[in-house]
């Protein structure tokens, strides 16, 4: 799943709280031991594989500082210690995190650090090839016995979770970060309310009828985008969910292929993504889409939400904070105006109930791996497990303790005071909550936050709160069975991954800027015989063996 696609920010508007204090300190200086440089075997783990000090660290005892990078183009990670609830760990738990940014050119900089052995203390990443790149190299500590050890990652996830992110070699390296046990999401179609109310509010059920509500929009505002699709055009993959029940946005926008009867077919003769292409191409070339859908930056999106100059948003993140504090300031200046999610699209005869443009897996999104420059692997790790646990998520979305909340219920759950209901949002938003939860516990902020919410006005609840609970949570489906599909860069399946993928932005471009239905056809129909010349069929059976193989594993065979 692409992910600026989970931008986390709008991942993170989503949820809430867990932890507790860590026992007694450590010498600071155990470093468990790396697999062997280069290995990639099946072994079998040894029992001292993390020398983890028996009584753990305690945060707060002696300073901790250790650097992270997040390895992703779009990611610019927040300065430490500029928000209020990073300055009170700073303060009161003596950690300092020194964020390094990718540049815009994240595999670069992740290639040259690995090459030159300039590694951070903290990487985050996708799970499969780049992680198993820094295993293969020896690069990364296992955390077997910490997961053992500290109580907030093995409570929230549990063990059948934690053995999935199991290496080849039987060690786990890896943190989820938004693992969960309940559906979650934030993709799906955002309307602009005034324009929507001053059209009439028609019926926005079916593409027929969202294609004749761009209609209205173009010819009534001429200033404005009808319908807005985000960076890469990532919007059209969301449209794709419409047009087959269950049908997930993850088969055209990560796997690049589709499952049926058992195996992975392609996606150049997918049904339901021709149709999709079809129907985003007619609007493309009507100029109801963006027209710089496929080269806007993140910035310009959000320019022209915040300006109120996008009638229909169509993304894998439509929730996140800046556009939420667009919708509170709109909102404040004209009641009728901010933004609404509302219910998919879907084409006539799929069923509104099966179509899913969120998606939900046990892992989550992405992981942090501790290389094997950390200095002080365990506290690090003790921090990460404290950062996922109820003090650690309440601190970081509602504050330090003291400000908005007093207390924690029988549920660890805080208690949001008087002077959370009676902060106007955009006071709230100049905190910033919610940045740094890189190790996001989804079931818990979830639970949580609608805990809270059960018990305030309906004026009281956070709007991106009210979204979530009326449509995109029930919108997202499980795709556990899915997760782990990247096969390794330098196999063969690896090897035709990089050029599918490479065809698939060429030709997705080009059926995007198609003249007609038939020159769609004709486009899928080349892309096809390219894929296939590159080794395609290879990444089909990989991605279909590793789906049986998860199968399996979830049914405890």
């Amino acid at each position: 799943m692409k992910r600026s696609r989970k931008s986390w920010f709008a991942i993170a508007s989503a949820l809430l709280i867990a932890g507790s204090v860590l026992g007694a300190c450590s010498n600071g200086n155990n470093k468990p031991e790396a697999s062997p440089a280069g290995s990639s075997g099946e072994s079998t783990p040894s029992s001292d594989n993390a020398s983890a000090s028996p009584a753990g660290f305690e945060l707060g005892s002696q300073p901790l500082k250790f650097s992270m990078y997040g390895n992703y183009d779009w990611l610019t990670l927040d300065p430490w210690a500029e928000d209020v609830a990073t300055k009170w760990i700073q303060d009161n738990l003596k950690v300092t995190i020194d964020p390094v940014q990718s540049g815009g050119a994240a595999q670069q900089k992740f290639s040259t650090m690995l090459a030159t052995d300039d590694l951070t203390d903290v990487i985050l990443l996708d799970r499969g090839p780049d992680v198993e790149k820094l295993r293969q190299a020896g690069k990364l500590v296992p955390l077997d016995d910490y997961y053992n050890k500290y109580p907030n990652f093995k409570k929230w996830m549990g063990d059948e979770t934690i053995n999935m992110l199991r290496s080849p070699d039987g060690h786990i390296y890896q943190m989820p970060n938004w693992y969960t046990t309940s559906a979650n999401g934030n993709a799906g179609y955002l309307i602009n309310r005034k324009v929507y109310k001053d059209l009439g509010s028609p019926k926005l059920e079916t593409f027929d009828d969202l294609y004749a509500y761009l209609q209205k929009v173009k010819a009534t505002y001429p200033d404005m985008v009808p319908l807005e699709t985000d960076v890469e055009a990532q919007g059209v993959q969301i449209l794709a969910s419409g047009f087959g029940e269950g049908y997930s946005p993850n088969w055209p926008g990560q796997n690049r292929a589709v499952p049926a009867d058992g195996k992975f077919v392609s996606i150049f003769t997918d049904p339901v993504f021709n149709e999709t292409m079809k129907y985003a191409s007619k609007l493309f070339r009507e100029k109801l889409m963006t027209q710089d859908s496929l080269t806007e930056k993140k910035e310009q999106v959000f320019e022209k939400l915040t300006n109120g100059k996008a009638a229909v948003f169509v993304s894998y993140s439509v929730l996140e904070n800046q556009i939420s504090a667009a919708n509170t300031l709109m909102r404040k200046n004209d009641p009728d105006s901010g933004y609404e999610v509302i219910w998919p699209v879907h084409k006539d005869g799929v069923s509104k109930d099966k179509v899913y443009p969120n998606n939900y897996n046990k892992l989550g999104w992405n992981v942090n791996v501790i290389t094997m420059a950390a200095k002080d692997p365990e506290a690090i790790f003790a921090y990460l497990d404290w950062l996922t646990g109820p003090e650690g998520m309440s601190t970081i979305y509602f504050g330090p303790k003291g400000k908005y909340w007093d207390e924690m219920d029988a549920n660890e759950y805080p208690v949001l005071n008087d002077t959370w209901f009676n902060t106007p949002q955009e006071e709230k938003d100049k905190d910033k909550l919610g940045r740094w939860a890189w190790v996001g516990n989804t079931t818990y902020l979830d639970t949580m936050k609608m805990a809270n919410n059960a018990k305030m006005k309906p004026e009281q609840v956070q709007w991106p709160d009210t979204q979530q609970a009326a449509v995109t949570w029930k919108t997202s489906q499980d795709l556990t069975a899915f997760v782990n599909l990247m096969p390794a860069g330098d196999t063969e399946a690896g090897i035709a991954k990089t050029a599918v993928d490479e065809i698939f932005k060429k030709y997705y471009a080009q059926a995007l800027f198609a003249k007609s239905d038939e020159e769609v056809d004709a486009i899928l129909k080349k892309a096809e015989e390219e894929a296939m010349s590159q080794g395609y069929q290879k990444l089909l059976d990989f991605e279909t063996e590793a789906w049986q193989n998860n199968l399996k594993q979830i049914a405890g065979k």
